[in-house]
């Protein structure tokens, strides 16, 4: 589970607190909330207490309808005056003050306390009042809750960030005493129907600075059995039923270091967190919440590949003794994301090699579900992709190499279905802003998950229908090697419903070659000789493209020359330069800067030889023209007195690869580089500078220039040369700064003041 400006496993800081007062949501009519109420299964989402700040989803946004349950992530644990996780290796470092709706406050050490006082109790929202004496999100939540009446709420103490204490709370019969007494003032106090532990997570497993030993196993077990006993005098003498819950984890070291059975005694039910099975945390591309293993996986030694995923999660519980009722199933409404990966045998760049998380939604290397909807599923170059034994979707973008791996409606039909078919207790969903909508970064309006999941439990289930829906028709092919007994041909891919399979391609009428990726070398040909070759793309369900263009080549002479070229073949002993071509494997080639022996093929997009075309289509090939497209999304990440560092989004070029970027001060390049971010030195100090970004291919083709993007070097003789965040200085709306590593810009001038840390102030600072 993720926690306060945190998300799983890996996080940042949340950007933006500019706070936008949303419209109710529709009002469900009485048959809709009786519905819900009656529904067998448990839809559990939960809320981030962040999502009202740069996301801009506050509670009146929440579709109430189609949830039984809503977890507000996350109230903390009081130790010591203060709560917070300083670990430096956590997403935020930082302690507080313990605080309710007024202020300071002094308490025992395991009483659970508010996390974000401000938003969490204290924001006004439209129809507050001044005098109000509580606010904010969880007052939202209990509006929501009147006009839902089926609607519970649970308070979620911890998460990924906030679980350093858990272990000095379990440990002794006191602290277990304060924390369970603390839940129930705490969900009377607030009109909370009952309390959710996050804890990750017991004996081990969570950030190094956690509190945790050996005991965590059984102290686990007797703090829920003393918070049960707790909540249900409570519940006696209101009149209530409070509900106990805990998110568990989903690997075979959870069942092992935790009594699951004993656990399942105390508690109502269990969400199992299943998925973050894999990201760009491991070396190597997979999936976030595979319903069941893949032999693929575990071939291509993907971690754990056997037991990461959700059918043996769910089996290591019940082994355990967790009634099959008291299991909720995980689901993500994000997915998870790797750069640089290689195509790999099938060009889908699955359980490839990569080189580390891209920019995601809000951060590095997770992207929302309706931010994937809206903007990469068969778009802007990516190309969705089925796994038929784990029965999840991905996506795969070759020009850049960047994959990412998600659930939809699809996935989640299956996953539905699999609840259903074990008798589970229901679905939990991390988290409701996820979800297809407008946000700031994305406009979503298709399918949402929520209506999927809900639908699914509390109708008759989903059964997904039989595709009968053909692949896309692959793009026009081109010859990539031409030999007097032998054709390569590469091509675009095709886009499918469910996904594509594997290419057919056909000589002329008679089938050539069946082949799982976008290109494919045809044999047996005969020397000096025209063919014409088509490509069709097939899917699971047996659906058939139609036709691409066809492609029309003549094999090269078979004494090693070739047809319809006039440059001279390849020789490794000939000194060439800029401008000269050559002929190697029936390809013409063409000299970027002098070069002797190099072999044309083995040059690659960065090398000396340019690709021109193949011989026998045309005399002496085709040259490229075709530019890049202009690099996205360049920004500042940092600033110093004399430099401002950039970066920005890759292009895509019709040859497949981009071979670099130029940086622009204005009209001055001031850099080249191979990569997707550049820092320009020499600067003077409290300057405004203007850059742009050009992408150039290997033929020498440059782009358009990217959206222009300002920024300016710290002032001279500040103290603060590296531009790290001070005290006492007064900011402007667009200065950096840096703060624990990170860097941030400001959104609203002021004078900073100790406890106004970037980190800690998304109102006054954005993560960049």
């Amino acid at each position: 589970m993720k926690t306060l400006f945190a998300h799983t496993k890996r996080s940042v800081l949340v950007m933006l607190a500019v706070l936008l007062a949303a419209t109710l949501g529709t009002i469900a009519s009485p048959a809709q909330q009786s519905e819900a109420a009656a529904a067998n299964y448990k839809v559990v989402g939960y809320f981030p207490a962040w999502g009202a700040y740069g996301r801009t989803y506050n509670v009146s946004d929440i579709d109430g309808s189609k949830l039984t349950h809503i977890n507000y992530a996350f109230a903390d644990i009081c130790w010591n005056g203060t709560h917070g996780n300083p670990d430096p290796t956590g997403p935020n470092p930082v302690t507080w003050s313990c605080q309710d709706e007024v202020g300071n406050i002094s308490v025992p050490n395991g009483t659970i306390v508010l996390g974000d006082p401000w938003i969490d109790a204290q924001k006004a929202y439209p129809g507050d009042t001044w005098d109000q004496p509580l606010k904010g999100n969880i007052n939202q939540l209990n509006k929501l809750k009147q006009q839902y009446t089926h609607l519970k709420t649970i308070i979620s103490v911890g998460g990924w960030s906030w679980s350093n204490r858990f272990s000095d709370v379990a440990a002794t019969a006191a602290t277990r005493s304060t924390f369970a007494k603390s839940a129930v003032a705490f969900i009377r106090h607030y009109g909370f129907d009952g309390v959710d532990l996050d804890w990750e997570y017991p004996v081990g497993g969570g950030l190094a600075g956690n509190s945790v030993r050996p005991d965590d196993k059984h102290n686990y077990t007797l703090l829920l059995q003393e918070i049960r006993k707790e909540l249900n005098t409570a519940g006696a003498a209101d009149g209530k039923s409070y509900s106990l819950t805990i998110a568990s984890g989903a690997s075979p070291a959870y069942a092992s270091n935790t009594e699951l059975g004993e656990i399942a005694k105390s508690v109502d039910w269990i969400n199992i967190m299943t998925y973050d099975f894999n990201g760009a945390f491991n070396p190597k591309s997979a999936h976030n919440a595979p319903l069941y293993a893949d032999p693929a996986a575990v071939a291509a030694n993907i971690p754990d590949a056997s037991t990461f995923n959700i059918a043996s999660a769910v089996q290591g519980h019940l082994n355990a003794g967790v009634p099959a009722s008291k299991v909720v199933l995980g689901l993500p409404f994000y997915g998870r994301g790797w750069k640089g990966c290689a195509a790999g045998p099938n060009g889908d760049g699955q359980y490839q090699t990569c080189n580390g998380a891209p920019a995601g939604t809000w951060e590095a290397g997770s992207f929302d579900y309706g931010d994937l909807a809206a903007k990469y599923v068969n778009k802007n170059g990516f190309v969705r992709y089925w796994n038929d034994a784990s029965k999840v979707p991905y996506l795969y973008q070759a020009s850049t190499g960047t994959y990412i791996s998600y659930d939809d409606e699809q996935s989640f039909g299956y996953k539905i279905n699999y609840i259903k078919s074990l008798g589970l207790g229901g679905g939990m969903f991390w988290e409701l802003s996820s979800d297809c909508r407008v946000s700031p970064n994305y406009s979503c309006s298709g399918t949402k998950l929520l209506d999927v999941l809900a639908n699914g439990l509390n109708g008759g289930g989903i059964t997904p229908p039989a595709d009968q829906t053909a692949p896309t028709a692959p793009g026009t092919p081109s010859a990539t090697n031409v030999g007097s007994t032998s054709v390569t041909i590469a091509w675009g891919a095709s886009t499918d419903n469910v996904g594509v399979t594997s290419y057919d391609v056909y000589r002329g009428t008679t089938l050539a070659t069946t082949v799982g990726g976008a290109s494919a070398t045809i044999s047996g040909l005969t020397a000096d000789t025209t063919y014409t070759f088509t490509v069709k793309a097939k899917d699971a369900a047996g659906n058939v493209s139609a036709a691409s263009a066809p492609l029309t080549v003549k094999t090269a002479t078979s004494g090693g020359g070739t047809t319809g070229c006039s440059d001279p073949a390849w020789s490794a002993t000939t000194v060439y330069t800029v401008g000269q071509r050559a002929v190697y494997n029936g390809i013409v080639y063409e000299a970027k800067w002098w070069t002797q022996g190099d072999r044309p093929d083995l040059s690659g997009a960065s090398g000396v030889w340019k690709t021109i075309g193949a011989c026998g289509t045309g005399g002496g090939g085709t040259t490229d023209t075709t530019a890049p497209t202009a690099p996205s999304g360049l920004a500042v990440t940092a600033v110093t007195q004399t430099s401002i560092s950039l970066a920005w989004n890759a292009s895509t070029d019709n040859s497949g690869s981009v071979a670099g970027y130029d940086v622009y001060n204005g009209t001055a390049l001031v850099a080249s580089v191979t990569g997707l971010n550049a820092t320009v030195s020499g600067l003077t100090a409290g300057t405004t500078y203007s850059f742009t970004v050009k992408a150039k291919d290997s033929a020498g083709n440059v782009s358009a220039a990217s959206a222009a993007v300002s920024g300016k070097t710290s002032d001279a003789g500040t103290t603060n040369p590296s531009n790290a965040w001070v005290a006492n200085h007064a900011y402007k709306v667009g200065d950096i700064v840096t703060y624990n590593g990170k860097s941030y810009q400001c959104l609203q001038a002021h004078t900073s003041l100790v406890g106004w840390e970037p980190a800690t102030t998304a109102a006054l600072w954005k993560l960049l």
